[in-house]
């Protein structure tokens, strides 16, 4: 082989090394566009396009999470950012080096002046049970701050902890919120031991509305369903309680383990085949044909 033939190959092979250098470099395109997400001139077309055009996970992540924390880029594409970070970070390993910072633009977007940036960040702290988030939903609540939710948002969110220290909160809300505000509150204290007997006093409360009392019977019977069974027992007895209530209650029994022993008796079956031949309700009748099969012993195949 001639000198001339070794250098020509040593050429191409040089050229073709230099080829896929540049292949490999990010595009010059995209690297503007980088530079335009903290700008207000970056459009939500342009910020997919620099996505797509994005060669890893990690300047993804990057990209986001520096539009996220721009206060200059667009509402849109910010709202956009913490949509897919947020989704991002369902993918634990991956995301683990961007994860500290994530929750911290949670944390400052909480308290945004924007109020979709609030909602979308209270959402996802709450979900992951984060403390600042607890935090500022309990102070939003109890009016120690400026509400960062509409109240009953904020009590479904702040819910969401169930080995959380709000039940004291959620027994306030019971008994005073708004009618929004005390339905979620009522939902949340179902996993409350201590609130049993205020679950009770609400169930039994002909002066509330009958879906805030079929909620509190609910949450009862959650939270003890031997103290339900009691109150169930009361209503399905009572010839001048909502009907509803009644079938309600009586089907919740059938098929609460713990509730229909306390009240499956000689006693009670017998004042059930009387309300079934005196009510005029098709659902009660059913309800009491229900718990009757339910409590019937099984029969060994």
């Amino acid at each position: 082989m001639s000198d001339e033939t070794d250098i020509e190959a040593l050429r191409k092979a040089f050229v073709a090394e230099l080829t896929e250098e540049r292949r490999a470099r990010p595009k010059a395109r995209t690297a503007r566009q980088v530079e335009a997400a903290r700008s207000a001139e970056m459009t939500e077309q342009d910020l997919e396009q620099v996505l797509l055009d994005a060669e890893t996970f990690e300047s993804t992540a990057r990209l986001l999470l520096d539009i996220l924390g721009d206060e200059s880029a667009a509402l849109s594409l910010r709202l956009i950012a913490l949509e897919r970070l947020g989704g991002a970070a369902f993918q634990p390993v991956r995301f683990a080096p961007f994860h500290a910072e994530f929750v911290e633009r949670l944390r400052e977007l909480a308290e945004s002046e924007h109020k979709e940036l609030r909602h979308m960040a209270l959402d996802r702290l709450s979900l992951d049970n984060d403390e600042v988030g607890q935090r500022l939903l309990k102070e939003s609540l109890e009016g120690t701050r400026k509400p960062l939710l509409p109240a009953a948002t904020a009590a479904r969110f702040l819910a969401r902890d169930e080995h959380g220290d709000s039940a004291p909160l959620f027994r306030d809300l019971a008994r005073s919120g708004g009618a929004r505000v005390r339905e979620q509150a009522l939902r949340a204290l179902a996993s409350d031991p201590g609130s049993v007997e205020l679950l009770a006093s609400i169930s039994a409360d002909k002066t509330e509305r009958t879906a805030v009392r079929e909620l509190a019977a609910m949450s009862l019977k959650a939270a003890s369903p031997e103290r339900f069974a009691d109150v169930a027992r009361d209503m399905v007895l009572d010839e001048a309680e909502d009907e509803h209530l009644r079938t309600t209650a009586l089907s919740a029994m059938a098929f609460t383990p713990g509730a229909g022993d306390v009240v499956d008796d000689d006693r009670f079956r017998e004042d059930l085949e009387r309300i079934k031949g005196e009510t005029g309700s098709r659902s009660l009748k059913t309800s009491i044909d229900r718990f009757t099969e339910a409590r019937e012993p099984k029969v060994p195949e």
